[in-house]
């Protein structure tokens, strides 16, 4: 019986690069959400203005999902860096 997984440096490379291509896809929304889709006079976004209650909710809602975008993004590029290291440190880099 085998004693552990080996795991192909290729196939750690290939996933970073995923991992790189989502970033890169996600990046350039990031500055449109967070200029077109913050509230302002008269709406929130593309929603016209109600009550307080929908504007505190609707504030939330767009910086509770910037910030989860933001987070991804740079989620997305420490992952693509740790398996690009991972794949270097087992000679597939």
């Amino acid at each position: 019986m085998s004693g552990g997984i080996r795991i192909e440096p290729g196939a750690l490379l290939a996933a970073g690069k995923r991992c790189e291509a989502a970033r890169e896809a996600l990046k350039p929304l990031l500055p449109d959400f967070e200029q077109n889709a913050a509230p302002a006079d008269g709406c929130f976004g593309l929603l016209e203005r109600g009550g307080k209650e929908l504007e505190e909710s609707y504030r939330g809602f767009h910086q509770e999902l910037l910030g989860f975008t933001k987070d991804l993004a740079a989620k997305l590029d420490e992952t693509a860096i740790g398996l690009r290291e991972s794949a270097e440190r087992l000679g597939g880099g």
